[in-house]
C-alpha cells in the first residue's frame, strides 16, 4: 500500500469548490505534498503526520487562487503530487482549475460555462461608439463562432433596421481548452449597413446588440448618456476583464494633511502630505446591475482612464484606482430605486494633475483661436 488520495477531482473545477477538505490514505508515519503551478513553480511542500492512517488538507482553493491572482490567470492546471521518504511521486492529481472567488452552489460547471460567458450579468448598458470585449471559457476543439445581431438607427429618419454580423469564422475552434475573448466594434456594425445604403457611417446608431456563441448570450443597450472615459475596468469573480458603465457623478475632494512648528517666532508648515479621493453616486441601477456591481469594490485590480493629451496616438492610459470606500442599497421592493455609492482615489499617492498640449492640427493661419 502507497500514499494515495481518497478523491480526484475531475474535468473544470471551479476554485472555490477546492476548499474542502482534501482526504489522503498514508501509507506510514507521514506524506510530503506538493502543489506546483504552471511552469513547475512550487506553491506548497509540506510535510504531514497522518492520524488514523489519513491526513485532511484543507483551503487548497485559496492557495491556488493566491497564485493566479499573482501570475494574472484565469484558467491553469495545478498538480498535487504525494512524495514518499526517498522524494519519488506515488500518487498525483491534476486539477484543471478555473478562477472563481466567490461562494456558489453550481454542481455542474461544464453546463454553466457552456450556457455563459465569463460574467454575472448578462444584461448590460454601455456607451456609443465602444469596443465591448467578453470573455468565455471554450473546451479544445469546440466551436467559438460569434454572432453579433443587433438594431441600428438611421439618425435623418428614426428608421430601426435589424441586422447581423460574425465576429469570426462558422468552423472556428478554440485549439486548446481555456478562456477566449471576443471584441465587439459598434463601428464595425454600422460599417457594413452604410456601405449597402450607400450613406455615411455617422448618419446611423447602433440601438442595442445581443451577442451569441454556442449556448452563451449576452445582450447590450447602448446609452448615449455614458461616456467610455469615464467606466471602471475591472478583474470580476472570475479574475477575466469586466468594465462597469453606469450613470453617475462625481465629487473630487482634496485634503492636505500637515503639521504646524513654530520656529524663532515664526510658523511653518512640515511633514505636509495631499490625498485626493472621488466619490461617486450612481443613478438608478437594475437590481442584476447592483448585484453584479460589488465585484467591482472587492475586485484586487480596477483600472481607469486617463486623459492623454500630449500623444495624438494614444489618447488614454489606464492608471490603477483604489476602491477606498463602499455602499451598496439592493432591495426587492419597488419603493426605492437601487443606487450605489462608493469613493475611489488614485493607487500612486502623489496627487493627479493633467498635463495639456495642442492636437498639432493647427497652421500658421489656423491657429489655437480656432480650437
Amino acid at each position: 500500500m502507497a500514499h494515495r488520495f481518497a478523491y480526484k477531482p475531475t474535468g473544470i473545477t471551479l476554485t472555490c469548490t477546492l476548499n474542502d477538505e482534501w482526504g489522503i490514505h498514508v501509507d506510514g508515519a507521514f506524506v510530503d505534498v506538493q502543489l506546483t503551478a504552471p511552469g513547475g513553480i512550487v506553491v506548497l511542500q509540506e510535510r504531514y503526520y497522518a492520524h488514523g492512517g489519513n491526513v485532511f488538507l484543507y483551503d487548497i482553493g485559496s492557495l491556488i487562487e493566491c497564485n493566479m491572482r499573482s501570475a494574472a490567470y484565469n484558467y491553469a492546471d495545478y498538480t498535487l503530487a504525494l512524495l514518499n521518504e526517498g522524494g519519488s511521486v506515488v500518487d498525483s492529481c491534476t486539477v484543471h482549475a478555473l478562477y472563481c472567488d466567490r461562494f456558489t452552489v453550481c454542481t455542474d460547471t461544464d453546463l454553466f460555462l457552456a450556457e455563459n460567458f465569463l460574467s454575472t450579468l448578462t444584461m448590460r448598458r454601455v456607451p456609443a461608439n465602444t469596443i465591448t470585449s467578453l470573455f468565455l471559457f471554450a473546451k479544445a476543439g469546440e466551436n467559438i463562432h460569434t454572432k453579433v445581431n443587433f438594431h441600428v438607427r438611421y439618425i435623418p429618419t428614426g428608421e430601426i433596421q435589424c441586422n447581423s454580423i460574425n465576429i469570426n469564422a462558422s468552423s472556428a475552434t478554440a485549439a486548446s481548452a481555456g478562456v477566449q475573448q471576443v471584441n465587439i466594434s459598434q463601428s464595425a456594425m454600422i460599417r457594413p449597413v452604410a456601405t449597402s445604403t450607400q450613406t455615411a457611417d455617422y448618419l446611423w446608431e447602433i440601438v442595442d446588440f445581443t451577442v451569441t456563441c454556442g449556448q452563451r448570450s449576452v445582450t447590450c443597450f447602448v446609452d448615449r448618456t455614458l461616456r467610455d472615459a469615464e467606466c471602471f475596468m475591472f478583474r470580476n469573480c472570475f479574475n477575466v476583464w469586466d468594465v462597469a458603465h453606469i450613470p453617475h457623478f462625481t465629487t473630487a475632494k482634496t485634503e492636505v494633511d500637515r503639521t504646524l512648528a513654530v520656529i524663532n517666532q515664526r510658523s511653518q508648515f512640515y511633514n505636509q502630505s495631499t490625498k485626493k479621493t472621488y466619490d461617486v453616486q450612481s443613478g438608478t441601477i437594475t437590481s442584476d446591475e447592483a448585484e453584479w456591481i460589488d465585484q467591482l469594490f472587492t475586485s484586487y485590480e480596477v483600472m481607469r482612464f486617463v486623459p492623454n493629451d500630449c500623444d495624438d496616438t494614444e489618447p488614454y492610459l489606464f492608471e490603477q484606482v483604489l476602491i477606498t470606500d463602499a455602499h451598496c442599497e439592493v432591495n426587492d421592493g419597488d419603493e426605492k430605486p437601487n443606487t450605489v455609492k462608493f469613493t475611489w482615489r488614485y493607487a500612486d499617492n502623489r496627487a493627479i494633475v493633467r498635463l495639456t498640449a495642442s492636437p498639432g492640427i493647427f497652421t500658421q493661419e489656423y491657429d489655437l483661436r480656432f480650437s
